[in-house]
């Protein structure tokens, strides 16, 4: 339908034009309420793909290995014996002569 040129309608306007005017208005708002459930939807649908895409980037760790245990000297080769007695004794250091026993050696050899 052609609607008329604003210049052609009388002062005292035309009710027609306000009832077209407001049946646009309503299919606009019916519009726009479908777009908002649908967004709504789609917004649900990528989230659950988002979350679905996230659970299958991270795989899960691998179990850690248990470390072997590493032996002590004793278990590999039995008990720390005490350390065996010397075969022979040390000469305790000689010891040093006094002033005195010095002077008198002089003495008597001199």
């Amino acid at each position: 339908m052609i609607e008329p040129h604003p210049a052609s309608l009388s002062t005292s306007g035309t009710p027609s034009g306000f009832q077209q005017m407001t049946a646009l208005l309503q299919v606009i708002v019916d519009g726009q309420t479908q777009l908002a459930e649908t967004q709504q939807q789609l917004h649900s649908m990528v989230a659950r793909i988002i979350a679905a895409i996230e659970a299958e980037a991270t795989p899960p760790a691998p179990p850690t290995p248990e470390k072997p245990q590493i032996a002590t000297y004793e278990q590999m080769y039995g008990p720390i014996l005490p350390d065996p007695e010397p075969l022979w004794k040390p000469l305790p250091p000689p010891r040093r002569r006094r002033f005195w026993q010095r002077w008198f050696l002089r003495e008597a050899q001199g």
